[in-house]
Formats: structure tokens, C-alpha cells, sequence
């Protein structure tokens, strides 16, 4: 019986790690979502950055290609930000904890 016992222990282990590779291509296929605090930022978007005593506040304004901000995003990461000037001078790098709020503007509906 304990023959039996170990060839079924086998054969179901082999079947779980046959799932856990085929689940894992699978999972590669599929496109990633984003979402979080930063889902809303994309590289070479302009926003505009306030900072006070060490608080970020980011504004997105929507209005359309060609519109300056102060500054523009030039990299998003999973728990960063990094801004820089229109002048291209000055970049800074907002870590998450840092982040006081993100604003978005709509223009009004007509």
C-alpha cells in the first residue's frame, strides 16, 4: 500500500508543478495593468510641482499637446517620481511617502 501511496504522491506532485509552469507562462502573456498613485503620469507629460516643508503636490492639467507646465515627468517608477524643470536645470525626485496629493484639471464640459 505504501508503494501506491508514494507513486500518487509523485504523480500529483508533478501535476502541481506542471500547473505552477504553465500558469506561469500564461501569466507572462498578459499585458500589465498599472494602477496606483501614479497610474495617472506618464513620461514627457507636463505637470505642474509645488513643494511645501517637504510635501509634494503634483497638477495635471488637460490641456492638450503643447500645453507648459513648469514642469515635465521624465521617469515613473513603482514608489518614485522624477520632474524636471522646463529649463531643464533643475530634476527632482519625489519619493511616494513625500507626496502630498496629485490633482487633475478637466476643462469643463461643453
Amino acid at each position: 500500500m505504501s508503494k501506491r501511496l508514494e507513486k500518487s504522491f509523485a504523480l500529483a506532485t508533478v501535476l502541481m508543478l506542471g500547473a505552477v509552469a504553465v500558469g506561469t507562462f500564461v501569466r507572462a502573456d498578459l499585458p500589465k495593468r498599472e494602477a496606483g498613485l501614479f497610474s495617472v503620469l506618464r513620461a514627457g507629460q507636463g505637470v505642474m510641482l509645488k513643494e511645501s516643508s517637504g510635501r509634494y503636490e503634483i497638477t495635471i492639467l488637460d490641456v492638450g499637446p503643447g500645453g507648459r507646465l513648469s514642469h515635465s515627468v521624465t521617469e515613473v517608477g513603482p514608489d518614485y517620481l522624477v520632474v524636471q524643470d522646463l529649463a531643464e536645470v533643475t530634476e527632482t525626485r519625489v519619493p511616494v511617502y513625500s507626496l502630498k496629493a496629485i490633482i487633475r484639471i478637466k476643462p469643463p464640459k461643453k
